[in-house]
């Protein structure tokens, strides 16, 4: 078996919900990111897309006539790792 040399790597993701005044727009939601979860009874969309150009995707997807309001999720720039505490 044949192993191809070339190397693969992951690309960062980041999500963001997408606040919408009715959920008739969300299908267009789809064609800027990943749709993968929507509230019906709260009127949002959880989006995700590639963390490379993803303030471009965001300036998009605000500047859309039924979208209330956008939030970024932080946890792409948020330290996982933690130092064992000192004593």
């Amino acid at each position: 078996m044949d192993v191809p040399s070339e190397s693969f790597e992951l690309n960062g993701r980041i999500g963001f919900v997408v606040y919408v005044q009715s959920l008739k727009q969300v299908k267009a939601l789809r064609r800027y990111a990943n749709l993968y979860y929507v509230s019906k009874r709260e009127k949002y969309a959880f989006l995700y897309t590639d963390l490379d150009g993803h303030e471009a995707i965001l300036e998009q997807v605000s500047a859309l006539p039924f979208v209330e309001a956008v939030v970024r999720s932080e946890r792409p720039f948020v330290a996982e790792t933690y130092e064992p505490k000192q004593k």
